[in-house]
């Protein structure tokens, strides 16, 4: 008999635990603080330049309205003091060219906004309308399925009566529509 030689089980030592910057074929996975090129961007979209936000966005009854109070803002400054009005203006001004050259779309044209939500109102006024026809074509078109089964139901038991009275006329017996028919 051969004798099995044990070799000592060491036991398994720490890995270094690296951070979690592991590589998959091209794939990076960094630690959870650092941030994407894309996150980095929309934080510095959102930092604010010269206590003026910039004038962006879809909303376009909010920005009309924010436009006009700026507008307001403006005129009740010129009225008391015309240099911190031009100060003001130079100011908007200047962001705006700066929110423009960081690729922020500024929406500071008011014709054009108007413009804008007018189109914003009318799709949705025609989305509106088309969900309204398509809800009036759906009930019109349950209303016809059910009338067409109502009408499938009766015709089948009118069949069913017919088929009974037909079996009956042909075992011999006389059934009282005949005998009016035949004006007995």
């Amino acid at each position: 008999k051969k004798e099995t030689e044990e070799v000592p089980v060491e036991p398994e030592t720490k890995k270094e635990e690296r951070p979690a910057e592991i590589v998959f074929n091209k794939v990076k996975v960094h630690e959870d603080n650092e941030l994407s090129k894309i996150q980095k961007k929309k934080e510095k979209r959102k930092a604010v330049k010269g206590n003026i936000t910039p004038l962006t966005g879809k909303n376009y009854k909010q920005l009309l309205s924010r436009l006009e109070t700026r507008k307001n803002k403006l005129e009740e400054l010129k009225d008391k003091d015309q240099k911190k009005a031009q100060e003001l203006e130079n100011k908007m001004k200047w962001t705006n060219v700066l929110y423009k050259a960081e690729g922020v779309k500024i929406r500071d044209n008011e014709e054009r906004l108007k413009e804008a939500l007018k189109r914003k109102e009318k799709r949705k006024a025609q989305r509106k309308k088309q969900w309204e026809q398509r809800t009036e074509k759906v009930v019109e078109r349950m209303q016809q399925r059910q009338e067409k089964r109502r009408k499938n139901i009766q015709k089948k038991k009118k069949d069913r009566i017919e088929k009974k009275k037909a079996r009956a006329r042909k075992k011999g017996r006389v059934l009282p529509e005949d005998l009016r028919k035949a004006g007995l």
